[in-house]
Formats: structure tokens, sequence, C-alpha cells
């Protein structure tokens, strides 16, 4: 049965570990380009979840996101043990036991009993974004400065077709690498609903009118995420430090006070950019549900 979106909007703005990712809002968005939605209401609790293939379309199973994108389950009132668990033998019943739930460390629904994995993601205290920038990024920023490059928000229809364009270039430079691409009405619809409200930002990086680096910026109460970005293949130098400052200084002016680069898919080159401005690790989880065969195609397909 459907879940009602009001309500679920409701639960989702008084929920203390509540995502960008596990709101109606974001839920609406991928739900216009990958119809299997399967989200649910129990006890007050709302989860999003989505249909999914394992190997080849012979598993079938259920996911609160992709891997490393945290969307678990929201309620108004933080649960008791009991209600914890009844949550989850509720989940294993429903699911046939094929489920994989991703959520911060914060959500109490991480205690359970079933297996976890983590997956490291790099946040960083806004308060500490200026003392913590390292050399490197310091003098990347600056010559970006001296060459000119400018950041601002997208607010028009042709902000969004340059960073389509940047995003479709990068796709081919990295097609084998690329466990999801997104077709330009993604983009559109993001546009349409998300940017221009307080849920999302897209900010771009210009020299002389020439985009270099753009960022999509998804917003929750506490911080600001950065859910998705793309560049030229060769940007100014400096552009992406510098675009990432200007965003962390436009979330700080607006009271927000964690900047979240989300997960690195465990390449290196990602890892030192985000270690860079000083982000430390917070561990995101995964909770696999007890079908074996589910579990252990997911798992073996992770470690690729």
């Amino acid at each position: 049965m459907p879940v009602e979106v009001k309500r679920w909007k409701k639960v989702w703005d008084k929920c203390p570990w509540s995502t960008a990712f596990s709101s109606p809002l974001w839920q609406g968005v991928v739900e216009a380009i990958e119809p299997r939605n399967e989200t649910y209401e129990w006890e007050g609790i709302f989860t999003p979840l989505s249909k999914i293939s394992l190997a080849k379309g012979f598993l079938q199973g259920f996911e609160s996101s992709v891997p490393g994108v945290p969307a678990g389950p929201v309620s108004e009132r933080e649960p008791s043990d009991t209600l914890v668990n009844d949550y989850w033998n509720d989940l294993n019943r429903r699911t046939s036991g094929r489920f994989l739930v991703h959520m911060r460390p914060d959500s109490p629904f991480t205690n359970t009993t079933f297996k976890m994995i983590s997956t490291p993601g790099y946040v960083l205290n806004l308060k500490d974004r200026d003392k913590k920038l390292r050399s490197h990024h310091r003098r990347l920023v600056k010559k970006a400065r001296e060459a000119g490059i400018t950041v601002s928000k997208a607010r028009r229809e042709s902000d969004i077709d340059a960073y389509f364009d940047m995003y479709e270039a990068s796709v081919k430079r990295w097609r084998k690498k690329s466990s999801r691409v997104y077709p330009k009405s993604f983009f559109d619809d993001i546009h349409r609903y998300l940017i221009g409200t307080d849920a999302a930002s897209l900010f771009l990086a210009y020299k002389n009118e020439k985009p270099q680096a753009g960022a999509l910026i998804l917003y929750e109460p506490d911080r600001a995420v950065y859910w998705h970005g793309s560049t030229i293949s060769n940007p100014e130098p400096g552009s992406a430090q510098l675009l990432h400052v200007e965003i962390m200084n436009t979330a700080a002016n607006n009271g927000v006070t964690l900047y979240d680069f989300g997960p690195s898919a465990g390449l290196q080159g990602v890892e030192r950019f985000k270690q860079g401005f000083g982000a430390g690790i917070e561990n995101m989880v995964t909770v696999l549900g007890p079908a074996k065969a589910f579990t252990s195609y997911f798992l073996r397909r992770k470690r690729r």
C-alpha cells in the first residue's frame, strides 16, 4: 500500500537522524527515472526502499539507496530497543531476507543482530574549514582565484545544460568505472523539484563563462551533502578546490555546521582530495538481510 507522502514528510522533518536521501522529495525524483519504489510505513516508521536486481536479474531484492548513500528508516521519536528489533523482523519477513539498508551511524536502527558492513565517508566541521585546509589545497585555491575562477549557484536551465555536458563527458572518460549513469531528464527533474528550494543547490565554477567544475549539494538541517560532481577534462588548476571552498562558505553563512563529502568508492585520488580539506572519516552502515545467496552476491559485488 502506498505511503501517505504528507505524513512521511512530517515525520522526516522531525526525525533527528533523517538524511536528504530518506526524504519523500528525493525519493520522488529518483522514482521518475527508476519507477521501482517500494517505500512502506510500519508503526509510524517510514523506510525508503526500491526493488533491485543482482546477478543479471536472477536475484531480486530491496535497497534503501545506492551503496554509500544513507537513506534508512525515519520516525518522529527514537524507538525502543524492542521496537527496533520488531522492525527488523518485519522487514525481514516482507523481503524474505533480501534487503540492503544504508544508514548513518547515528541512526538507532543500527542496533540490530543482522550482519552490518561499513562504508567510509568524509565529513568536515565547517567551523574548522580554514584551519584544516591543507597547504596544497590552499595554494590551488589562491591560484584559481588569481586566474579569475568564479563560483556561483545555478539559476538557469543553461547552467543545468552546462553541468550535464560536463557529466556526460566524464561518463565517457570513466565508462568502465561508473556504477550508474543518469539521463539528462534526471538532472532536469532535480532542477525542477529541488534546486531553488531549501533542499538542494547546484554550484558551478566558471572561467570566462566556460564551466570548469560543478557540484550538486543536498541539504539537511545540520549538514550540506556533496552528492554529485563533474569537471571538464582539463579544468583550470584549483577549480575544484575553490568550488568546494565557496560551497562550504555559503553553507556556513546559512547556519550549516557540517560538510559531508560522501564516500570515495575506494579511489585513493578522491580520498586525498577530500582529506586535503581536513575532512575526517564517518563510517556509514549497511545492514544486510540474512538471505544467503542475495547477501553473498552483494558482498562479492562490493569487493570488485
